[in-house]
């Protein structure tokens, strides 16, 4: 069999031009704000999905069970719990790849970032133990597929030495959370859920809006000084966007089903 030697190497990753049909534009043209409108039209793609979808009906409905409400948030609460510590750990290996030129003010406000989101898994675990879960099960549980599958994006931005992707990866967490969070939580109130059930909602429905505002700082600043960086913040989200938060969400709604047998 004859191989084609037309190409001795391959390009580096980070160093490939982007793919028209990835976006419907070429990221390389964006200026740092039009990145941000893209980040930010990327975010309400996602509520409206959410908003279509059959774990939300469930959540926002008066006519849904008590006992399945509570049996999907302590699964939603668990998918966090198995992918938050991986994705810490990645994030900060990430943040150590950028450009060692890069202004070190940046470099401490995103390590000082990753500070404040290190021990939200264990916030997430309080919660679901609150909703009457086994702290033994969830910290010896194995992964599931789909929070494997959002660490290991995390992993693959390391490996690939990709870390401006990193920025747009990041964004979803900081651009989603705070507004699912803020739109979540008078649903629970409304089904008496107390501070030890939502510790993790309410205070991401407020703190992470100053992280939004730090992260998006942070885009604005880097694409300006790195213009390359554009490509890769978009396609950072994209990447994430694939496997988060839709398909843990709808993992934890099947798996609350299959445990009240519903299914």
């Amino acid at each position: 069999m004859a191989f084609s030697t037309t190409a001795s190497y391959a390009v580096p990753h980070t160093h490939r031009k982007p793919e028209p049909e990835d976006f419907g534009f070429n990221p390389d043209t964006l200026s740092p704000q039009e990145v941000l409108d893209f980040l930010d039209s990327r975010i309400q793609d996602v509520i409206k999905e959410l908003q279509a979808s059959e774990i939300w009906q469930a959540v926002s409905s008066p006519e849904t069970d008590q006992e399945f409400i509570t049996e999907l948030m302590k699964e939603v609460y668990l998918e966090t719990v198995m992918y938050q510590e991986e994705i810490v750990e990645g994030g900060v290996a990430c943040i150590a790849q950028m450009p060692r030129c890069l202004d070190v003010s940046l470099f401490d406000e995103m390590l000082h970032h990753q500070v404040e989101e290190f021990d939200h898994g264990e916030m997430m675990l309080r919660d679901f133990i609150g909703l009457g879960g086994s702290e033994e099960y969830a910290r010896n549980r194995r992964m599931s597929p789909t929070a494997f599958s959002a660490a290991a994006a995390w992993r693959m931005l390391v490996h690939m030495r990709d870390p401006f992707a990193y920025l747009g990866a990041l964004y979803p967490f900081e651009g989603l959370t705070p507004i699912v969070s803020e739109m979540v939580k008078s649903f629970l109130k409304e089904r008496g859920f107390g501070d030890k059930q939502t510790e993790f909602i309410e205070y991401h429905s407020t703190a992470d809006l100053e992280h939004t505002r730090l992260i998006r700082e942070l885009i604005l600043k880097v694409c300006e000084e790195y213009p390359e960086a554009k490509t890769s913040i978009c396609y950072g989200i994209e990447y994430y966007l694939a496997v988060y938060p839709m398909p843990l969400w709808n993992a934890a709604f099947k798996r609350a089903k299959k445990r009240l047998s519903l299914v």
